[in-house]
């Protein structure tokens, strides 16, 4: 060996000779240098445990919130589906199960049923004291941005219609009744909730349903005389019902869920009108039911009732130009045509002032008659004489028995016999009595 090749003698851990390799000889060195051990063994070991449990804590924790958030939508969406279906009292009972563990741990969740609840609330309070749902709280209901009851428009038609079960179906101009907010209604609905169409179209055909009945009365037809109908009798809403079905017509729609229905009622124009001139007339407007049979007979002249209604009609032109002429003679009672010339009866034609005691003799188709007045500042007594075997009353009171017959009435009072000759009462002063005989065409 060299001299460049001697190394330095090692005396570092790895020398046997090294100090630090040699064990402890002294007891008491060795227990001390046992506990340094066991002190470094014992804390890597929590620390280990603490991690572990922190771990097993978040684990759970997660867990619950898992479970907290998943509580918290089925709720939700268990209240949104009670919503739709209409049945808000149950949806908010299912949002009130909501506590503030799932507030806290599903706050979206929570906060995203807040407008469905406040809409659940309008719909609540939009119902009557009898149950029933009134149509402006509805409408504050489906203007809520939370409204997830797409029903709720086809409801609120049918109380604008007035046919919901709750609404008796009163007549055409029942207090709330607008159809035209109905149909604004429905075809709000049909934009917004397309899913609505058959109900939109049930709806539709049970309101034009409404159109098919016979506005038309027939009255009962003698020979060469038509009974009119009085106010009892006839369809009094047939005005109300065509002026709507006018309206009805004449509204373009264009959604089929509307027009369809609106067109099957077309078949009813001719009936409506014929109706409601025949209202009119039982009213005692005979000018304005005149003008209603003549559009009728313009419009629909060969229509099955065009018979009827221009038979009616002509008798009506007869009865306006009888009431204009008695009209005439009412106001000329003071000066009557003929003053107290009773021989201008004898051809049944003549206006007379009389007094009780008085027999004037009428001539005449069918006659001759006799009547006897008798008046003493009330109704004027006609006691009847002569060839009579029929008679009708407009107005007054007759009384007959064997051998006798009496007519009793007041101004304007008509008396027809034989259906030939008539008589009217055209004024009363004190003892005195104005009277027209006329012939009946």
């Amino acid at each position: 060996m060299t001299k460049d090749q001697e190394t330095t003698p090692l005396t570092g851990p790895m020398d046997p000779a090294s100090p630090e390799d040699q064990l402890p000889r002294d007891p008491a060195a060795i227990i001390r240098a046992w506990g340094r051990g066991a002190k470094r063994f014992l804390a890597r070991r929590w620390r280990i445990v603490f991690v572990a449990a922190v771990a097993v804590v978040l684990v759970a924790t997660g867990g619950v919130v898992v479970a907290l958030r998943a509580e918290a939508s089925r709720l939700v969406n268990e209240a949104d589906a009670r919503h739709a279906d209409g049945d808000c009292q149950d949806a908010i009972e299912a949002l009130d199960e909501l506590g503030p563990l799932h507030r806290l741990v599903a706050g979206d969740v929570v906060d995203s049923s807040v407008q469905g609840r406040r809409a659940c609330s309008v719909l609540l309070g939009a119902t009557s004291t009898d149950g029933d749902f009134e149509p402006d709280g509805l409408d504050e209901y489906l203007g809520h941005p939370g409204a997830r009851w797409a029903h709720a428009g086809i409801v609120r038609a049918e109380l604008l219609f007035n046919l919901s079960a709750g609404s008796g179906n009163g007549g055409w101009d029942a207090p709330g009744r607008d159809p035209e907010g109905a149909l604004e209604q429905l075809v709000e609905t049909l934009a917004a909730h397309p899913e609505e169409s058959a109900s939109v179209r049930e709806v539709m055909s049970t309101y034009v349903g409404r159109f098919d009945k016979d506005w038309f009365i027939k009255p009962t037809e003698y020979p060469g005389y038509t009974e009119p109908l009085d106010e009892e009798s006839v369809a009094s809403d047939a005005c109300a019902a065509r002026e709507e079905y006018l309206w009805l017509h004449d509204g373009g729609w264009t959604e089929p869920e509307l027009a369809e229905p609106i067109a099957s009622t077309g078949d009813q124009g001719d009936d409506l009108l014929a109706g409601c001139a025949q209202v009119k007339q039982a009213d005692g407007k005979l000018t304005a039911a005149r003008s209603l049979y003549e559009d009728y007979l313009k419009s629909y002249a060969d229509a099955p009732g065009a018979r009827t209604v221009r038979k009616v009609h002509d008798e009506l032109v007869d009865s306006i130009r009888h009431k204009q002429m008695r009209d005439r003679a009412v106001a000329n009672a003071d000066h009557p045509a003929d003053g107290s010339n009773l021989d201008a009866c004898g051809d049944a034609r003549c206006q007379v002032s009389v007094t009780s005691g008085t027999t004037i003799p009428v001539g005449g188709p069918g006659g001759p008659y006799e009547l006897h007045v008798t008046v003493a500042g009330g109704p004027v007594d006609l006691s009847l004489g002569g060839l009579f075997y029929s008679y009708s009353t407009t107005g007054g009171s007759f009384v007959s028995g064997d051998g006798y017959a009496t007519w009793s009435s007041g101004p304007r009072g008509e008396l027809t016999l034989n259906n030939k000759v008539a008589v009217g009462v055209d004024a009363v002063r004190g003892d005195r009595a104005t009277l027209s005989v006329w012939q009946v065409d």
